[in-house]
């Protein structure tokens, strides 16, 4: 249990390129668009603002999930390495062996706060944190086996972390009829979304140089140059647009693009934290007169912006009486701590066995830069609320020893 506890907290500390708005998409793998009605749609598509025709209430943490992940080690793997003694050959490659270059540390975490759908409009508030981290391959190679190579150099393209935490009230609007469509062709309708955001910390990756240098003639060298920039207390802006249409009664299809103009601005403290390390001709016969210099410095900032990576979000969804199916395809425009230029798709079912116990699966696929991620929910409804539990396993069908991280989520639903 140690071991686990531990596994999980430093993967939130080296922190997702993987930003998920609401709780309940982990009951889907993210293949949620379509699905969210209510307070939710404020965050995944606001055209379906009155779509159910319900009002209802979001209650103070009754809608979280907190996901962490990683692209290399699952718990079976890390619990071998903090165990270990010592470790040969074998147990350092069996680190190194499901490294596709760097190992990609995720995390996200929402929570809701308040929130209430009146008609066609919606109001809402939540807390967020998005974060991630890289380490290349090399650095770790070099960390277990030491220097088989003269040079070694790392930059921020591969060595980098980042967080960010901020909480939203958000506004939106559904339920607008596209004029000038045709009569043959299927009603389209559209909404907006305005969120203003009150940022409540960052910290990003500024600057990484290291090169470290080892050869007979010489002898050892290292310079190292690493600045994290920080910020506390900021404000920002993001808009959303959505777009939906029922093509028939039993398929919906949608588009939204999401965090336009997204940004935080950062005012209170506006830090950069700088660490340095140098040694230059370092023979191991004179290893303890050579000189070895380090240190750590903090100062001022200046002004600096988070911005918030935009989106677009392309999602169909079949609907039947006992069942429906998803499918979500999410494509980034720039790689941020919220956002990533690798596309991902997944796909989401969703049950009623009985009216009182609704069920859910959803499998998103992998890429290069996010594991398979496989989710299970279950549920229980009745006419005026509903309360769900979900958990999400990371590059294994269930969670386990061979996860590579997990997800866990609920959702609260009380309409009238």
């Amino acid at each position: 249990m140690k071991k686990i506890i531990s596994f999980a907290v430093i993967s939130i500390m080296a922190v997702s390129a993987f930003a998920t708005p609401s709780a309940k998409s982990f009951f889907f793998a993210d293949s949620y668009m379509l699905r969210a009605n209510g307070v939710e749609a404020n965050y995944w598509n606001p055209a379906k603002l009155s779509a159910n025709n319900d009002s209802d209430i979001w209650l103070p943490l009754g809608n979280s999930g907190v996901q962490i992940s990683n692209n290399a080690l699952d718990l079976d793997t890390y619990n071998f390495f903090v165990s270990a003694d010592t470790l040969n050959a074998e147990g350092k490659e069996r680190i190194l062996k499901d490294m596709d270059g760097s190992i990609d540390f995720n995390s996200t975490a929402n929570i809701s706060l308040i929130g209430v759908t009146m008609g066609n409009t919606a109001i809402s508030a939540s807390g967020h944190f998005h974060g991630k981290g890289m380490l290349s391959e090399d650095f770790l190679r070099l960390a277990l086996y030491g220097n088989t190579e003269e040079e070694y150099r790392f930059n921020k393209d591969t060595n980098n972390a980042s967080a960010l935490s901020y909480i939203d009230v958000t506004y939106g609007i559904g339920d607008i009829i596209v004029p000038y469509i045709p009569e043959n062709i299927p009603q389209i309708k559209a909404g907006f979304a305005a969120s203003l955001l009150t940022g409540i910390a960052c910290v990003e990756t500024h600057k990484f140089d290291v090169l470290f240098r080892s050869t007979e003639d010489e002898g050892a060298s290292l310079d190292s140059d690493i600045e994290l920039r920080t910020g506390v207390l900021g404000a920002g802006f993001k808009g959303m647009l959505g777009l939906y249409s029922e093509i028939t009664p039993w398929l919906e299809t949608g588009i939204t693009v999401d965090n336009i103009a997204g940004f935080i601005k950062w005012g209170l403290s506006k830090d950069i934290i700088h660490y340095y390390a140098s040694a230059d001709s370092v023979y191991i016969s004179n290893a303890d007169t050579d000189i070895f210099t380090q240190g750590n410095e903090r100062y001022k900032s200046g002004a600096f912006t988070t911005n918030l990576g935009t989106e677009m979000r392309l999602a169909a969804l079949v609907k039947h009486k006992y069942a429906t199916l998803s499918a979500d395809w999410v494509q980034g425009f720039s790689n941020t701590v919220n956002s990533s230029k690798v596309g991902r798709l997944s796909f989401g079912a969703g049950f009623m066995p009985t009216p009182f116990l609704p069920l859910s699966l959803g499998i998103s696929l992998p890429n290069s830069s996010n594991p398979l991620k496989v989710s299970y929910g279950l549920g229980l409804k009745s006419k005026s609320s509903e309360i769900s539990l979900a958990i999400q396993s990371y590059d294994s069908l269930f969670p386990g020893y061979k996860s590579k991280g997990i997800s866990f989520g609920t959702a609260l639903r009380i309409w009238f």
